[in-house]
């Protein structure tokens, strides 16, 4: 995945996002929001946050941040926010691995179905630990590699194919966790048999001394 062609993918996905995609991740993206107990102060960045499906389920309480590469998708999610009067709301453009954020900014972080889309999953989630407090939480959704040996080799087979409609199909969690040092709370998934799994991180700042360690090593 790179950048510029993810943008013109998702800038094409944007017309028709809510009745395909959108339509199917709603009940998870609902269910995953509640996991990171928004309070009245609260400041929420949403990485990726698409057409604005999540919207709906923000309580109307704390404020939220949303970001996307896509200016597409971004203008859906401003016409939601318009419609619907959404004044604890605020969208802009910017790159996820790139973010226009001082450190410790955040109260949570929600990540939904963007780890798989980037160029560097482990650099995005190096710049939401980055951006959110020590301690907060960050929640993300995606499909994420199956561990099943003959499922897992099927995904990596398909990856070619799913990265011309934009994301990987081959990240595996265990992957991430040993990149990046992060420690999951919990996960889950929605149905016993799910494409996507909800998984939920506090913020230990972990993936900061990960990755620059890591890229001492590769430049030596």
């Amino acid at each position: 995945m790179q950048e510029s062609s993810t943008k013109k993918i998702y800038d094409i996905h944007s017309v028709f996002y809510d009745a395909t995609f959108g339509r199917l991740v709603k009940r998870r993206i609902e269910r995953a929001i509640k996991h990171m107990n928004i309070s009245d102060t609260d400041l929420v960045l949403d990485l990726g946050i698409g057409t604005g499906v999540s919207l709906n389920f923000y309580p109307q309480r704390g404020k939220i941040i949303g970001v996307d590469l896509s200016a597409g998708m971004l203008r859906e999610c401003r016409k939601k926010i318009r419609e619907r009067g959404l004044d604890h709301a605020e969208v802009f453009q910017a790159n996820a691995l790139q973010l226009p954020f001082a450190d410790d900014t955040f109260d949570h972080v929600f990540i939904s179905h963007v780890i798989t889309v980037v160029s560097d999953p482990y650099m995005l989630v190096r710049e939401a630990q980055r951006v959110c407090k020590p301690g907060a939480r960050i929640v993300i959704v995606n499909h994420f590699q199956s561990t099943n040996r003959f499922i897992g080799m099927v995904e990596k087979w398909l990856c070619p194919l799913c990265t011309k409609l934009g994301w990987r199909s081959d990240l595996a969690l265990q992957d991430l966790i040993r990149r990046t040092g992060v420690e999951i709370d919990y996960r889950y998934k929605l149905e016993s048999i799910d494409l996507w799994e909800t998984v939920v991180i506090t913020n230990t700042k972990s993936a900061l001394p990960t990755l620059e360690t890591e890229r001492h090593t590769i430049a030596a």
